[in-house]
């Protein structure tokens, strides 16, 4: 007679792709599960082999794409920042109108909230546990991003299009704060869609900086 296996289903059911294996596809699945699960349930609280068997893979995938369960939540939080860089880029490029620049600043910070919400919920919420060159790099890139943020700012400061008293370094702490806390609060299924929102939020933010 068979023994009976108590392993619950997903570890005995493994993911397995259509034309063999595919890396990237691999790789997403379990990022996609680690987003669900830490977002839901916290990182000290969610463990490799849940990822994995949430993802329907094994830990043996999980490890040959990512070094640790901490490797993981840096790619989560990078994959967050270098989303924010590349949109900065472009804004730099497309126009070079301060007032406009910082419209479409809050526009994407409210829109990359909406995309992003599990993304911006582990990386406000779960980066105290990264530390040494893992928290340095997410670090520097956080730091780039608030340097594009405050270079907008001073820029239109100095071209006469902003007030001559704001610091260009504590406007940036503002608006960044105020597009990210919207992960808290912000509804895409709700009265107002979040191209009203950041309507909204640049409305008063244009208002205190050219006033």
């Amino acid at each position: 007679m068979a023994r009976a296996t108590s392993r619950p289903e997903s570890t005995r059911r493994r993911q397995r792709w259509p034309d063999g294996y595919d890396p990237e596809n691999t790789r997403n699945s379990l990022i996609t599960s680690a987003l669900g699960l830490i977002e839901q349930r916290g990182f000290d609280r969610t463990s490799v082999q849940e990822i994995a068997d949430q993802a329907q893979l094994t830990k043996g995938a999980f490890y040959h794409h990512f070094a640790s369960k901490d490797d993981l939540l840096r790619h989560i939080q990078e994959e967050y920042l270098e989303a924010q860089l590349a949109a900065i880029q472009k804004i730099e490029t497309d126009s070079d109108d301060p007032t406009v620049r910082v419209r479409e600043l809050i526009r994407f910070s409210l829109t990359s909230v909406a995309e992003y919400r599990a993304h911006v919920t582990i990386f406000y919420q779960e980066r105290r546990y990264l530390s040494g060159d893992l928290f340095a790099e997410v670090t520097r890139k956080r730091g780039l991003v608030e340097a594009a943020f405050a270079g907008m700012i001073a820029d239109g400061v100095a071209r006469g299009a902003f007030r001559a008293d704001v610091d260009p370094r504590i406007a940036t702490f503002g608006l960044v704060g105020m597009c990210a806390w919207a992960y808290q609060w912000l509804n895409v299924g709700g009265p107002l869609s979040v191209d009203e929102v950041a309507r909204q939020f640049s409305a008063m933010v244009l208002e205190g900086l050219t006033a």
